[in-house]
């Protein structure tokens, strides 16, 4: 059965047996967001929780674990699974014997891995670096090829000294020489095709956690994501960065040759008899200082990060109070505790590098010594006519191979540990809680304007002692136009932020049409109402693609808004119209006023039955005018005219509920104060 991609989805959950909250839910997503590409399908994919993979052909789906396959081709696709037996297709309700569909140049095979998760899972990362275990098995066959072909280098080597030289057989150099030509060029090959199949891997891996890290920040309550600093998101991508390097590089080459030194160790033997002993006592000694070394590691690391905190945190004081500091005579206080705070850093900085050094070179002093011992040993042997010259050659080369290896992992044993400690904050970190985790509910939202109320509306920000809110309660009637006003910090943007979804309250309910607002999904109720923040900032976009918000409008619809808000004048003057990107103004002097028209345009370009503007321009305040009856508006400002104007007013003071209700009359103005005063008590 062909679907379109819209149709999809909902025919793949009934594919999977979902519940009907899933598949509900899907219906109320596809009113209001159109899959019309393969971003927006996975995008409702994710939000639902549904493990899946994307292969770009059908080849090893068969070997796969797996409830069900979304082929898709252009704009079409078809639902069914594979078994070792052959294909099932999707007819109807149920499965039905069918001819597997053939994989072509723009086919794309979406594996659904299991049904929708009902829980964070404790090792996330893990669970997502499981898919690339098939190629494991290919990178050790490439590193065991690839290393039994440099365990012929030194076999080479010593029949060109026993054989060639000492039996002066001249006639057999240009033979020898181009099979060890051709060695070379098998294993330079083989390695350069493992270092970019690794490459490929640990970036791919990278992106994927650094993408999974970004969208978890972007679903995390707003209140959550405001604790939390620039340097600490910066923290959680340096981690993926850190899992990435080690499967790149040396590290990696020598993870995958580390199995196979034991072909060398048995050559050496083969070679020199008891000279083997030197690879096995060296081994375990590389084991032993790279734990000894991590011990005293662990040690300076503490040290090292408390100096350095210590010393970031004077650094934020320059930021928060610089004006303090110049103002009084603390300032060479602060910079006694800086010089302090400074020395200690870098002297713990400095000895965690003089003991990475110290063992670098121990490492390096163990794998000359080892080469020196063979050597030795082999002098002995040679004397005894138990070992050749070319075959003491080859030991010393086959020892380098052992030791090659070792000393590498030894040397970056440190780094095993902070890949561990990054698996352990990323997996913490994609834990946490995030809007509309696992709740598959949302009540229909109409075109008509809605009727909002509020009982006892409680907010308290985890920093704050004081609630920015306090059981504020009030109504609103359909179409109605609501002004917010108050003295600053009284509670007006906490208020708005509360009513469209960014924060969620502490005590008291929001209610939508009868509704309360947790019974409406965050996402799809922001889609739905026009929301101006109080801080506008312009992200990186064109002008066009931030005004169309990720809708289909024509360039036309987005110039007349524009014009409409006042902006033409200043659009005739960009030399890529409405293509112009974003960031390029951000040097404008007029940078406030174009985000004013921008805003102003992109909410009169999009119709709403629903408006949330924190403190919009005056210039807006026709259009505002306008949509009385037609939408229901609530606005802050402390402008007298747009309060004049509103059917209701609503005065906030420290976080409390002064007023609520019309505006009062001109006569009644005198004695509104006392009112007020009384109803706040």
């Amino acid at each position: 059965m062909i679907y379109t991609l819209s149709q999809s989805v909902l025919g793949l959950l009934q594919a999977i047996d979902a519940d009907t909250n899933h598949q509900h839910f899907c219906k109320q997503w596809q009113q209001q967001n159109d899959i019309e590409s393969l971003d927006d399908l996975l995008t409702l994919l994710e939000r639902l929780a549904i493990p899946f993979q994307i292969l770009g052909n059908n080849k090893a789906i068969p070997k796969q674990e797996h409830i069900a396959v979304l082929q898709i081709q252009k704009e079409q696709a078809s639902i069914g699974r594979y078994s070792l037996n052959g294909y099932q297709e999707f007819e109807g309700q149920e499965f039905v014997e069918a001819t597997a569909p053939k994989a072509t140049m723009d086919s794309l095979f979406v594996v659904i891995k299991g049904y929708p998760e009902e829980k964070h899972s404790p090792d996330w990362l893990g669970n997502e670096l499981n898919q690339y275990r098939p190629y494991i098995p290919k990178l050790l066959t490439i590193s065991f090829v690839a290393n039994l072909f440099a365990l012929m280098i030194p076999f080479v080597t010593m029949s060109v000294y026993d054989h060639v030289i000492a039996g002066d057989a001249g006639h057999e150099v240009m033979g020898i020489g181009m099979g060890a030509i051709l060695l070379f060029i098998m294993i330079l090959s083989l390695k350069v095709l493992r270092s970019q199949l690794l490459s490929t891997i640990s970036n791919r891996a990278s992106r994927e956690i650094s993408e999974a890290i970004i969208r978890k920040v972007l679903a995390t309550p707003l209140a959550q994501n405001r604790l939390t600093n620039s340097s600490n998101l910066m923290a959680r991508l340096v981690n993926a960065e850190s899992l990435k390097g080690l499967a790149q590089g040396p590290l990696g080459s020598a993870l995958f040759d580390a199995p196979f030194v034991l072909l060398f160790i048995v050559a050496i033997g083969f070679l020199g008899g008891w000279i083997v002993v030197v690879p096995l006592i060296v081994l375990p000694l590389y084991f032993l200082l790279a734990v000894r070394s991590q011990k005293r590691i662990a040690q300076r690391l503490n040290r090292q990060t408390i100096a350095g905190t210590s010393r970031n945190s004077l650094l934020m004081e320059i930021n928060t109070k610089l004006t303090f500091l110049r103002s009084t005579g603390y300032l060479a206080h602060w910079l006694k505790r800086f010089k302090k705070a400074n020395y200690l850093a870098s002297k713990n900085s400095f000895d965690h590098v003089t003991h990475q050094a110290k063992y670098t070179s121990i490492y390096y002093a163990v794998g000359l010594l080892s080469t020196l011992a063979v050597i030795a040993l082999g002098i002995d042997l040679i004397f005894n006519q138990v070992m050749t010259a070319g075959g003491l050659i080859a030991s010393m080369m086959l020892i380098s191979r052992v030791t090659g290896p070792a000393q590498m992992l030894a040397n970056s044993s440190g780094r095993f540990k902070q890949v561990k400690g990054a698996k352990q904050q990323v997996n913490f970190t994609l834990a946490q809680t995030a809007e509309g985790d696992f709740v598959y509910q949302h009540q229909p939202l109409t075109d008509k304007p809605p009727k909002i109320e509020l009982d006892q509306v409680t907010l308290r920000y985890p920093s704050q002692q004081k609630p920015a809110l306090s059981g504020i309660s009030f109504s609103i009637d359909p179409g109605q136009l609501v002004v917010v006003t108050g003295p600053m910090a009284s509670g007006k943007s906490s208020l708005l932020e509360v009513m469209s979804a960014l924060i969620p309250t502490q005590n008291g309910s929001v209610k939508i049409n009868g509704s309360n607002l947790s019974q409406y999904d965050p996402l799809l109720y922001r889609q739905w109402l026009g929301y101006m923040p109080a801080r506008k900032v312009l992200p990186v976009l064109s002008i066009k693609e931030f005004i169309a918000d990720g809708r289909a409008f024509s360039d036309n619809e987005v110039v007349a808004s524009i014009v409409d808000a006042g902006g033409q004048e200043w659009l005739s003057s960009l030399s890529e119209g409405i293509d112009t990107q974003l960031m390029t103004l951000v040097n404008n002097d007029v940078v406030g006023v174009v985000t004013d028209i921008l805003i102003n345009a992109k909410l009169r370009l999009h119709e709403s039955p629903m408006y949330l503007l924190d403190n919009p321009s005056v210039e807006m305040k026709e259009w505002i005018l306008s949509k009385r009856g037609a939408a229901t508006v609530v606005m802050t400002t402390h402008d007298k005219d747009m309060i004049s104007a509103a059917d209701q007013v609503v005065i906030l003071d420290g976080g409390n509920l002064v007023y609520a209700g019309p505006v009062p009359e001109a006569e009644e103005d005198a004695t509104q104060p006392q009112a007020a005063a009384e109803m706040s008590s």
